[in-house]
């Protein structure tokens, strides 16, 4: 699963950092640029640390990415942008049930707390 999450945290976090860096009119017009930038850097940044490290920053990337995604889709739709806002309803979806998985994942995996 963690693997997967390292592949599913890139093509959009690389989509929105090149767009970011490369088009002025995206960052000056967007709402969500800063947001889209911190959730993408901190994916792209998890997606290659040591597993101990990745698993919990992959889960809060994929949460906070969810989130930004899902208000996104909710104003493009309100715009009348149907066709993005459907995909990126997408998106949010499969970065939510991404962070659910690895949520239970390191809950289950996780050793408690030695007793004195």
């Amino acid at each position: 699963m963690v693997l997967f999450a390292r592949i599913l945290a890139l093509p959009v976090s690389l989509v929105l950092i090149w767009w970011l860096a490369s088009d002025a009119d995206y960052r000056s017009d967007n709402i969500f640029a800063l947001p889209d930038l911190a959730f993408s850097l901190l994916l792209v940044v998890a997606a290659f640390l040591p597993r101990r490290a990745a698993v919990p920053l992959l889960t809060v990337g994929f949460y906070f990415g969810s989130g930004v995604i899902t208000v996104a889709a909710f104003e493009r739709l309100a715009g009348g942008d149907t066709g993005p806002g459907v995909l990126n309803f997408a998106i949010a979806a499969l970065y939510l049930a991404t962070a659910l998985v690895l949520s239970f994942k390191v809950g289950l995996t996780s050793r408690p707390a030695p007793q004195p």
